[in-house]
């Protein structure tokens, strides 16, 4: 059973860490793109101030797509193209999969079928992102790319951009023909990938004109980048400035666990008394309904249905992506290798993985070697939201629900989540020389200048990483700091210090639209003043960066009962979990992890031990 949990709760995880992203955007006017051999197309003619900007978005953040036999795009019932990440969903071949063989096992309560089923709807939807015995992805899919700037984006490649990064939002003085997009597969081969960006930063020279380039490399791009430092150590002299934001620059401690199957933590009870909702992907109604509904299986048959899944999912699609073993922490490279790529078979994989082994190694030093040479860099991370719990790591150390710090921000000191930094605690600077430099964070909880980039790390306090791209102020500070050099450090901005609050204003800015749009002169007196002095609430609220979740909070109620007062909005009702939580409680207390068909003997099990005095 132990065995079962784990693997549970790796898949859990695994679902977890592929199906969250880092939506960023941008937006140009209607071009068409030009072709790749016109020499320089910038208005510029590569004489003004800025340079060309990439971004090397995160995961899940390019256009995968599904092709057929011929090469061609598959397209769902609305004629839309199908995307390959994270999984194929073919509903019609899953169900005549898993239908009956859950169907019997049900009427059963024990497995006739279900797990071996449940593996094979993993290889069904995932099936096609696995890569062969060389690190290299099949032909079902394919990545759509844009080799040209956002100026010639048609409208189409701009809805696909635009999904991921919404730039149009933040205001940026960069040239629409200086920004680029460079696009991957996730689960593609890191070597060719590294070297796929260092060509893509030649073409963007070719085109612009421009000598040096800016990166952006969000998430799982910092590990891209990394290594096309290290593949590549002569683009020094290319580059003119990194943003790192939320990089995973040292892996996750998420994948870590995963592949060196560190999932002891929880026990199985725990699946049933909160596990699900202590998660935060799902709302506690729906968590304790999944609770209670579960039962319908005795426990030892979903742990051996969803072990059966994980074995496929890490072991068939996870450990063959080099792109995935990127993600690993260099701490857990060396016993995860061990595990799964020992045999003689997985030995290309492993001369690959080995090889980003090194990279992850010599990352902060080939970081000092590019700030050497004159190269900018600047990183923007979170902290003081725990990792997913499913690994052991969740509550040893601090992170921002996806990614520890520690890789984040390249080895900033701090407390674990929800504590502080020891009485007493004293600066270590460990990479600040300044005296006058204050790296503490006034929460008593981050000491920055142990951080390999002390002056050039921005902290924000409790942010989630998949929810990066709904904090106002990040995106703020990168629309400054691709466009200009003004912003030089955490203390050159008094807006921009180096630890801000953690924001989300993805319901606050479109309420304060729809708020705005009003026209208050046909509105009764009273209602009027209401809606006016929610909008500047609200405004006042953007305007600041100090502004906090709870400040966002009420800007968002005032804006909703003044809406809501006028006939514009209706006030949401949210499930009450009251009735499920108490039955779900209820029936853990009484009858602990057992599915419902094995009430009966665990409740003659409690008789006969309360007659035998036990």
């Amino acid at each position: 059973m132990k065995r079962s949990l784990q693997h549970i709760l790796a898949l859990l995880l695994c679902a977890a860490l592929l199906l969250t992203a880092l939506p960023f955007g941008a937006a140009a006017a209607d071009a068409q793109p030009a072709s790749e051999t016109e020499g320089k197309r910038t208005a510029c003619g590569a004489d003004c101030p800025y340079y060309p900007t990439i971004i090397v978005p995160g995961l899940g953040q390019s256009s995968t797509i599904v092709i057929d036999e011929n090469g061609d795009p598959v397209l769902d019932k609305d004629g839309n193209k199908v995307s390959s990440f994270p999984a194929y969903v073919q509903t019609g071949k899953l169900v005549g999969r898993l239908l009956g063989p859950a169907l019997l096992s049900l009427v059963t309560q024990r497995d006739v079928g279900l797990s071996k089923a449940g593996a094979d709807a993993i290889d069904i939807c995932f099936g096609l992102n696995a890569c062969d015995l060389n690190g290299q992805l099949g032909n079902q899919v394919m990545t759509e790319k844009f080799p040209y700037s956002y100026a010639e984006y048609s409208e189409y490649d701009r809805d696909v951009v635009n999904h991921h990064i919404p730039f149009e939002q933040y205001p940026t003085d960069l040239p629409r023909d200086h920004l680029y997009y460079f696009e991957y597969n996730s689960f593609g081969n890191h070597i060719d990938l590294a070297n796929e960006l260092y060509d893509f930063i030649q073409m963007v020279k070719a085109q612009t004109g421009h000598d040096k380039v800016n990166l952006v490399p969000l998430s799982q791009g910092a590990s891209i980048t990394s290594a096309m430092i290290e593949y590549h150590p002569e683009i020094a002299d290319q580059l003119h400035k990194i943003l790192f934001v939320v990089p995973a620059l040292d892996g996750s401690k998420i994948i870590g666990d995963v592949f060196n199957g560190r999932i002891t933590f929880l026990n199985p009870d725990y699946l049933y008394s909160g596990f699900l909702e202590d998660m935060r992907l799902l709302d506690e109604h729906t968590a304790r309904l999944i609770e209670v509904a579960a039962r319908i299986l005795p426990d030892e048959l979903i742990a051996k249905v969803l072990s059966s899944a994980v074995d496929e999912l890490v072991g068939g699609v996870m450990i063959r992506s080099t792109s995935m073993w990127a993600l690993c922490p260099s701490a857990d490279y060396p016993s995860a290798a061990e595990k799964y790529l020992s045999s003689p078979e997985m030995a290309e994989i492993r001369r690959q993985t080995d090889r980003y082994y090194q990279v992850q190694l010599h990352a902060r030093d080939n970081i000092l070697a590019l700030k050497e040479a004159g190269v900018q860099i600047f990183d923007l991370a979170e902290y003081d939201f725990p990792l997913i719990n499913v690994g052991e790591s969740w509550n040893k150390q601090n992170g921002d629900f996806i990614i520890q710090l520690d890789s984040t921000s390249m080895g900033a000191t701090s407390a674990n989540c929800g504590e502080t930094l020891p009485e007493g605690y004293v600066q270590q600077n460990t990479h600040c020389t300044n005296p006058a430099h204050n790296h503490i964070s006034p929460d008593n909880v981050i000491d920055a200048s142990t951080g390999l980039l002390p002056d050039t790390t921005f902290y924000f306090k409790n942010n989630r990483h998949d929810l990066t791209q709904h904090n106002d102020t990040i995106l703020k500070i990168a629309m400054n700091l691709i466009a200009h050099d003004d912003l030089t450090d955490v203390f050159s901005d008094p807006d921009f210090p180096q630890f801000l609050p953690g924001r989300n204003v993805s319901k606050l800015k479109p309420l304060l639209a729809q708020a705005k749009e009003l026209d208050t002169t046909k509105l009764p007196p009273a209602k009027a003043d209401a809606l006016n002095d929610a909008i500047v609430q609200a405004q006042d609220v953007l305007a600041h960066t100090d502004g906090t979740m709870e400040d966002i909070a009420a800007a968002e109620q005032a804006l909703t009962d003044a809406l809501v007062a006028v006939g514009e909005a209706e006030v949401e009702k949210e499930k009450d979990p009251t009735f499920l939580r108490n039955l779900s409680e209820w029936l853990y207390r009484n009858f602990g992890a057992n599915g419902y068909s094995e009430f009966p003997r665990t409740a003659l099990q409690k008789l006969f031990g309360k007659l035998l005095g036990r």
